[in-house]
């Protein structure tokens, strides 16, 4: 399922019941829910450890939306959302079960009270990036422009080798490398 896809149906909540379901949908050997799901399974939690062990991530897309998501393993379905009498869950496809999360105050709410409250709730979450782009981000930071010859061998000297992996090397010797093409 794409993003898109996902997008769609996260916003397609017409009634009360709606507003409890939780999407689950297969992606690998992992669950995930988006939007919508992700708040309910962090704000209406099922079991305890859902309530302890959710991490919850998020990235922003190409055209600006924010995906809000959390996953768990399949083979831990019954941790994360235990198989009792007041859950109800219902198979959608392959790929996909829907979870209805019983006992919430969504009954008394409209949809664009809840829509604001997820709203908030996704901009306290912290964007992730990938850890390369983080990784040359932090080097850059550190190893400010270069303007001259004199600059690169202050920050080849600068540079605390010892400390640092074969990755983060690899990286800032082509950082310098850019930098000195630049100079000419």
């Amino acid at each position: 399922m794409t993003i898109t896809e996902i997008r769609n149906l996260e916003e397609k909540r017409a009634n009360a019941s709606d507003f409890k379901t939780v999407h689950l949908i297969k992606e690998g050997d992992f669950y995930r829910a988006h939007d919508w799901s992700a708040w309910l399974l962090t704000f209406y939690p099922v079991s305890k450890d859902t309530e302890k062990s959710l991490k919850v991530l998020s990235k922003k897309s190409k055209d600006g939306y924010i995906d809000v998501f959390c996953g768990f393993p399949c083979s831990s379905m019954n941790k994360y959302i235990p198989n009792d009498d007041s859950i109800e869950f219902i198979p959608i496809s392959d790929g996909m079960i829907d979870v209805i999360i019983p006992n919430t105050d969504l009954d008394n709410m409209t949809s664009e009270e809840i829509r604001t409250k997820i709203d908030q709730w996704k901009e306290t979450i912290p964007q992730t990036e990938k850890k390369q782009k983080r990784e040359e981000r932090e080097i850059q930071e550190q190893f400010p422009k270069i303007t001259k010859f004199s600059d690169i061998i202050s920050k080849i000297i600068s540079v605390p080798i010892e400390d640092i992996s074969p990755r983060q090397a690899y990286d800032i010797l082509r950082e310098l490398r850019r930098e000195v093409v630049q100079l000419f």
